[in-house]
């Protein structure tokens, strides 16, 4: 068994669904069924970062561990890092970052995703599922990401990668390339190494905080998941989704 911590990144000021960690689903936050996963995992330990005292009191008042993180913070692997310099954890602690609009994660995938990083030539791993039509691989909204033949990551984009020049024959059915789930399992030294970075320009462009680390190097081993993650919340229309799947 590897041994990893497990950090949900979790703030109250959602562009698109303020507030929507406290969101109720079934007679529970949707924060606390992404932790109560987690608690299911075999992580060693679990903590909720946020900048919002009203989640923080959520938090510790269904039982869990909380660490208050700064405000100007532009991403979860940021507010990730604060946490890990806080408890001083080695560099080559594994640190699991499961988004807290997550709900439908399992614990064991979040299994799968730590197990990547056992491999000592690793410095992050991610996870990705095969598209299930044509559809989802156009759509901008799903990221997807190109990998090598030791299932290291080329590139990830939200275009419909790659490029069919002359047929789309075998893209989606030969996973030549995955649907990506946003779950990254860390090794301490790669996230402290990546916040005292500069942002890549194809970074910004693209808006997908994984190429920077392609860009500085780092290598991102894909598992593919043994369970398709159900849908995330990133907007109201999203709880019935999430609400018919819990049911």
């Amino acid at each position: 068994m590897i041994d990893f911590n497990i950090v949900i990144p979790s703030r109250y000021a959602s562009t698109r669904l303020p507030g929507k960690p406290l969101i109720d689903i079934l007679g529970k936050t949707m924060l606390e069924h992404v932790w109560l996963n987690a608690r299911k995992s075999q992580a060693q330990e679990v903590i909720i970062a946020t900048d919002d005292e009203r989640i923080a009191i959520a938090a510790k008042n269904f039982g869990a561990s909380v660490c208050m993180t700064s405000i100007e913070h532009q991403s979860g692997s940021e507010r990730i890092t604060e946490v890990v310099d806080h408890m001083k954890w080695r560099d080559e602690q594994i640190v699991l970052n499961v988004q807290g609009d997550e709900p439908l994660m399992s614990h064991t995938v979040m299994n799968e995703c730590a197990s990547l990083l056992s491999d000592d030539s690793i410095d992050i791993g991610t996870l990705g599922s095969s598209f299930l039509n044509k559809e989802d691989w156009l759509n901008p909204n799903m990221v997807k990401v190109l990998v090598d033949h030791s299932e290291c990551a080329l590139y990830f984009s939200r275009s419909s990668i790659p490029y069919p020049r002359e047929y789309e024959v075998g893209i989606i059915e030969g996973n030549i390339v995955l649907h990506h789930h946003g779950i990254y399992a860390y090794k301490c030294k790669s996230l402290r190494m990546l916040y005292g970075a500069e942002d890549s320009q194809i970074q910004i462009i693209e808006g997908l905080e994984q190429l920077k680390a392609l860009y500085y190097g780092l290598k991102i081993k894909v598992g593919v998941a043994s369970k398709r993650p159900g849908p995330s919340i990133d907007v109201a229309e999203d709880i019935d989704l999430v609400v018919k799947a819990l049911q």
